[in-house]
């Protein structure tokens, strides 16, 4: 994996490498044999397949010990409670044993998807996410997780709330940072 950091508004975001999305990778004139293979375990995952939750669970089950408690940036749509980030937080509690929480971090009002050209600001994100059962990360560091970053804001306004709800230290991860 090609890891890196980010400092956005103060928050280290942790990055696993980059993701090129499918449709523009089929633009630029590339196909399934030419595509990245990080980029296509993000896609895996996304749609709940073995393949992209065992490389997932792989790399990061070895590096959760600072981190008892995990928990998954919420889908766009409140009604969309299964995901693929979702899935790779419960089979991180399976692997290591730590807490997952992501049913504590919901997306209450429903948000146009980003991917679709959704509005990407922090203050969409703060507007219609909250925190339930904040005693279920009182105290905790969490590691919280996001498929795809593109700006980073859905990371950061989960990571926010759950500060303000209580969480000792939050840790964020995205599996893959948009590239085009």
């Amino acid at each position: 994996m090609d890891i890196s950091h980010e400092s956005l508004h103060g928050q280290d975001i942790t990055i696993l490498g980059p993701y090129r999305p499918w449709r523009y990778h089929k633009e630029q004139g590339g196909d399934g044999s030419n595509y990245p293979i990080h980029s296509g375990r993000i896609l895996d995952l996304k749609d709940s397949k073995a393949a992209g939750l065992d490389y997932f669970c792989s790399y990061i089950s070895p590096r959760t010990a600072l981190y008892p408690v995990v928990a998954a940036v919420p889908s766009h749509d409140p009604a969309k409670t299964a995901s693929g980030i979702r899935a790779l937080a419960d089979r991180l509690e399976i692997a290591v044993g730590c807490e997952n929480v992501s049913a504590a971090l919901v997306r209450h009002t429903k948000i146009e998807k980003l991917a679709q050209g959704g509005n990407r600001s922090v203050d969409v994100h703060l507007a219609s996410i909250a925190v339930e059962s904040a005693d279920l990360i009182a105290d905790h560091r969490v590691l919280l997780l996001d498929d795809v970053m593109t700006t980073g804001n859905s990371l950061l306004a989960c990571g926010q709330l759950l500060l303000a709800a209580g969480a000792g230290e939050v840790k964020c991860v995205a599996l893959g940072r948009t590239t085009y």
